[in-house]
């Protein structure tokens, strides 16, 4: 993601030719002047306003941000909305508030992180090439990216492998109720610490290509209470011997637990769960047929859901993954928009999750169901007592009138005169 020297140059020249001789000619005669030369009361630093803007927004071979940034604000708000409603449904249901369904707690409070924050960051650091907001928050933006998909895998795989001990022994596993919790915080440290090498990574630095590192420019930006752009990217000062290796290895790593770990606890669990039912089927009695096959529904319904999750994931994530190791061994030469395309594919995964809670959980599909029902009597109710409040406040200012009518009706009349008493 380096800029583009002779992009850089070119747009400079086309832009700042003037401003450049202006300069130039200033410092020559500021010896004779002795101080600052009149022509500097001249300048026009809005010059250095748009050359800034236009290596930031047109760096890249095309000006199609617009498409991305809608496509992304529909995107995002849907899975938005979408996942803050799992999380309302949860909260709300007791008989959902359970130390298993924290799981998809988890995952769906993963997915609103990235609906949220995560992939509009990735959009606007896609699409421009400067960062104004500093060296912590590059920093602290680049591990939330990374510990926003690592809790996704890790918590898909702890599913897997919550699903395969429930099924294997059941008692035992029940019966250990801070187990999960704990999987729970310790999924969370994992998830940070791998996180962690990837914000230290990145830092935000200022640019170091024309016309910023030049002498006369920066004389002219202090001249006009400017800045040197700083961009939010990775550190090319390393102690490691071999940067490249490094940063291959880490890709490598990253790619084992993002994506392989979720799809390998897929496989062993769906080969445990398929195992074990087949072969309490064939050793089951009479007594307890009813019970054997009621467990039997309950765990391919949690095995069909375990599904779904992870190959919605796997389908979803692998364009994006496959691109980054590409990337990474220059293969290929990293295009942003290629990039965010693959991307926009991968956070779609954040908006079909909560569409499968609701068409393959039955627990939750009821529990939102009475939830809305819920509202609905509510809102229905208010809106009734609302207007019969109104009616009763109607009728009592009407009759209140009609009284007060009444009594001084009267009044309006004046007393018969001696002409009215001879007619």
């Amino acid at each position: 993601m380096s800029p583009s020297l002779s992009f850089l140059r070119s747009s400079y020249s086309l832009l700042s030719l003037p401003l450049l001789q202006m300069n130039v000619s200033s410092l020559e005669g500021e010896s004779r002047w002795g101080s600052v030369p009149p022509k500097w009361k001249e300048l026009n630093c809005t010059m250095i306003d748009t050359i800034k803007s236009v290596q930031s927004e047109k760096y890249w071979e095309n000006n199609d941000g617009f498409f991305f940034t809608v496509v992304y604000a529909l995107i995002c708000s849907f899975g938005a909305i979408a996942n803050l409603t799992v999380l309302v449904v949860f909260a709300r249901s007791s008989s959902l508030r359970n130390v298993r369904n924290s799981f998809i707690v988890n995952l769906a409070f993963s997915d609103l992180l990235l609906c949220t924050f995560t992939a509009p960051a990735t959009l606007y650091l896609t699409l421009n090439l400067f960062w104004p907001l500093g060296n912590l928050t590059c920093q602290v933006l680049a591990a939330i990216q990374a510990l926003n998909t690592f809790v996704s895998s890790l918590t898909l795989a702890m599913i897997a492998v919550d699903r395969v001990l429930l099924t294997l022994s059941p008692l035992k596993w029940r019966m250990a109720a801070r187990a999960p919790l704990i999987c729970y915080l310790v999924l969370w440290l994992i998830s940070l610490l791998v996180a962690l090498p990837y914000s230290l990574a990145v830092h935000a630095a200022p640019v170091d290509f024309s016309p910023w590192d030049k002498d006369h420019f920066l004389h002219l930006m202090s001249m006009c209470r400017r800045s040197i752009p700083v961009m939010c990217q990775e550190r090319k000062d390393s102690s490691i011997d071999s940067p490249f290796i490094s940063k291959l290895s880490y890709t490598f790593v990253v790619l084992a637990i993002q994506y392989l770990l979720p799809l390998f606890a897929l496989g062993f669990a769906y080969i445990q769960i398929g195992s074990t039912i087949r072969r309490r089927g064939k050793t089951s009695t009479t007594v307890d047929e009813a019970r054997r096959l009621c467990m039997q529904q309950k765990n391919r319904k949690a095995l069909i859901l375990l599904v779904i999750l992870v190959t919605t994931y796997a389908f979803c994530w692998a364009p994006v993954n496959v691109y980054n190791v590409l990337s990474s061994m220059e293969i290929i030469q990293f295009s942003q928009y290629r990039y965010l395309f693959m991307h926009f594919i991968g956070i779609s995964s954040a908006c079909i999750n909560p569409i499968t809670y609701a068409l393959v959980n039955d627990s939750f599909r009821d529990a939102a169901s009475l939830m809305i029902c819920q509202y609905r009597t509510h809102r229905s109710a208010v809106s009734t007592n609302s207007k019969r409040t109104l009616n009763l406040t109607k009728r009592v200012e009407v009759d209140t009138t009609n009284v007060g009518w009444r009594r001084d009706e009267f009044s309006y009349f004046p007393p018969p005169s001696q002409t009215d008493s001879l007619l």
